[in-house]
C-alpha cells in the first residue's frame, strides 16, 4: 500500500527537518548522521532536504540560527532600556538560561560539527555580539556606563559566560549556573557601572 503524501507549508516542513536533525545528531553526532537518517526521521523524501538546505553543514547552522533567534528575542526585551549595567546583567542571565535550556544543542554543535558548520555558526553568533555591543554603546553615550570598547566587551560577555557554562554543564567544572551568573554580573558591574 502506497504511503499517503502529507502536504505541509514550507516553514513547517523546514521545522520538521530541523527537529529531526536535532534528534538524529543527539543520537549519532553530526559526522555520523546522514541526510537519509534525517529525512527518514522527518518522514520526507531525501530530495526534500535539499529544497531547504544545501548541505548538512547548512542545516547545523540553521539549528544554531534558530537558537540565536530565540536569544535575540529575549535580548530585545532585556535591552529595552540599556542605559544601565543592570540591563546588561539581565541580558547575560537570560543568555545563560537560554544556553542551559539548549545545552544539548551546544554539545552537538561544539562537540561534533565540522569546521564549515562551526564557521557558519560563528557568523550567526556575530549578530548577538552586535546587539550587545550596540546596547553598551548606547549606555556609554548616555553616560550611564563607563567607556570601554563595546565590541570587545560584547565578545567577552557573549563567548565567555556561555563557554564557561558549557564546561560546567559537561560536568568538568566545580561550579554551576549560579556561580557563572554571579561572576559575570560582577565583571559587568566592575567594568561598566559608573563610579559613585
Amino acid at each position: 500500500m502506497a504511503r499517503r503524501r502529507v502536504i505541509k507549508p514550507g516553514e513547517e516542513r523546514r521545522a520538521d527537518l530541523l527537529d529531526a536533525a536535532l534528534a538524529v545528531f543527539a543520537e549519532r553526532g553530526v559526522d555520523e548522521a546522514t541526510v537519509s537518517d534525517i529525512t527518514t526521521r522527518a518522514d520526507v523524501a531525501k530530495g526534500t532536504f535539499y529544497l531547504y538546505f544545501p548541505s548538512k553543514d547548512h542545516l547545523v547552522a540553521a539549528l544554531w540560527e534558530r537558537y540565536v533567534n530565540g536569544f535575540l528575542d529575549l535580548a530585545g526585551k532585556a535591552l529595552a532600556d540599556p542605559t544601565a549595567a543592570g540591563a546588561l546583567t539581565a541580558l547575560l542571565e537570560r543568555l545563560i538560561d537560554h544556553a542551559v535550556a539548549h545545552a544539548d544543542l551546544h554539545r552537538i554543535v561544539y562537540g561534533s560539527a565540522d569546521a564549515r558548520a562551526l564557521a557558519l555558526c560563528r557568523e550567526i553568533d556575530q549578530r548577538v555580539v552586535e546587539v550587545i555591543a550596540e546596547a553598551i554603546r548606547r549606555g556609554v553615550d548616555a553616560g550611564a556606563l563607563r567607556p570601554c570598547d563595546p565590541a570587545a566587551f560584547a565578545n567577552v560577555v557573549y563567548h565567555g559566560a556561555p563557554g564557561t557554562l558549557d564546561e560546567a554543564l559537561a560536568g568538568g567544572a566545580p561550579y554551576g549556573r549560579d556561580e557563572v551568573v554571579a561572576t559575570a554580573r560582577r565583571i559587568i558591574v566592575d567594568v561598566l557601572a559608573p563610579r559613585p
